[in-house]
């Protein structure tokens, strides 16, 4: 996953008099939310945000990002996988079918479609 240097960036925005992610959103028109997330690894900084940030303070964009190579397992504010795992359904049936064996063909139960079950009439 890539992530955005923020220490490098606020080096580079020093030279500049912007001390602050307040100080790099108001020259760049890159909201703060957006820098903290970008500082923080919750979001991944797309292009143009890169773009902007070179053409502001003339840094290049090898320098600007990282790749992290132990990104987080889980999304924040995701529950932890067991809290996830007491939220599905216990009664509920998995089967696994390994790639290298035909899957088994089973009938559509009685009234249901394709895809969607047939509405009663």
């Amino acid at each position: 996953m890539l992530r955005l240097h923020m220490t490098r960036l606020l080096d580079k925005a020093g030279e500049f008099g912007d001390a602050s992610v307040a100080d790099v959103a108001r020259r760049t028109g890159i909201s703060r939310s957006t820098l903290h997330r970008l500082a923080a690894g919750t979001k991944q900084p797309s292009l143009p945000t890169l773009w902007t940030l070179r053409g502001v303070y003339g840094v290049c964009l090898d320098t600007l990002v990282y790749d992290d190579p132990h990104p987080s397992q889980e999304p924040p504010g995701a529950p932890p996988a067991a809290a996830a795992a007491q939220l599905t359904d216990p009664g509920a049936d998995f089967d696994h079918f390994p790639p290298d064996r035909p899957r088994p063909r089973l009938p559509h139960p009685q009234g249901a479609g394709a895809h969607h079950p047939r509405p009663a009439r």
